[in-house]
């Protein structure tokens, strides 16, 4: 399996650094094209791989290209892009909102798979999931679970909609949590604590609360259950947050982020 990557920004130099790391590919099996040349350099220094400045006829030699560029820099990387394709090589889309119909219009191209990871794919511990078009076989959809695998944990969509949900869920995801928790640290500080103890209780709060739901096996109401005792402190919290209509505003929240990743695919 030999892979190239066209992007190296956030997205792909992450996914280039965790198959390294796991040694999902091997470095001299990866080519990272980037034009920004001092992204170039670093990724390459640090990975091993070969990488170019430019898309060319070099792409001929690998089996999966894998386009992670911004949605913006779309249209110009797949008209270069089609010019070298070969029929049985396997393209592989983390760009967002980038559709499977607009990709196969631009490459004029059959073997498509489009993916959503999320943000946490920087630590491999990213949340991904695809879906393929069907002219992409058995063996193709295996390498594209290894490939996000190796960044985190990867799940495949029965539909190409599911990705759209999934851009709300745990794509935009981490964005929530993150405020959340800005909100948890803000509260520790108004009652005394430093920024840095704040936030390492924060951070520790729902690091272990996350592994203990892991190791558990059971739903997150369950665990809520477990640790709102009557008449204590969390339950004190829990129904100020219902009465104020939190868990609602939270999924009118998601099911916006879903209309608007809507909106965005093309």
């Amino acid at each position: 399996m030999r892979l190239a990557i066209i992007g190296g920004g956030n997205m792909g130099g992450a996914i280039l650094r965790a198959l390294v790391k796991v040694e999902a590919v091997s470095p001299e099996d990866i080519l990272l094209i980037e034009p920004d040349e001092e992204k170039r350099v670093i990724l390459s220094a640090a990975t091993g791989c070969s990488s170019q400045a430019e898309i060319d006829e070099t792409l001929r030699n690998y089996d999966l290209l894998l386009i992670a560029v911004k949605p913006q820099a779309a249209t110009p990387a797949m008209e270069l892009l089609a010019q070298w394709l070969l029929p049985h090589q396997l393209i592989i889309s983390v760009m967002a909102g980038i559709s499977l119909e607009t990709m196969k219009n631009a490459l004029g191209h059959a073997k498509l798979v489009r993916v959503m990871p999320n943000i946490p794919t920087l630590i491999a511990e990213g949340m991904s999931i695809f879906f393929a078009s069907e002219a992409v076989d058995k063996q193709e959809r295996e390498w594209v679970k290894t490939l996000f695998s190796a960044c985190g944990t990867c799940l495949e969509a029965k539909d190409e909609d599911a990705i759209d949900a999934a851009t709300a869920i745990s794509g935009s995801g981490p964005g929530y949590l993150f405020y959340f928790a800005e909100q948890m640290t803000a509260s520790a500080k108004s009652l005394g604590f430093s920024e840095t103890d704040a936030q390492i209780l924060v951070q520790k709060t729902i690091r272990g609360a996350t592994l203990l739901w892991e190791s558990q096996q059971v739903s997150p109401e369950t665990l809520r259950q477990q640790v709102s005792s009557p008449g204590g402190t969390t339950l004190a919290a829990l129904n100020h947050f219902q009465e104020k209509n939190v868990g609602e505003s939270i999924k009118d929240g998601i099911q916006l982020a879903y209309q608007r990743a809507k909106e965005l695919s093309t």
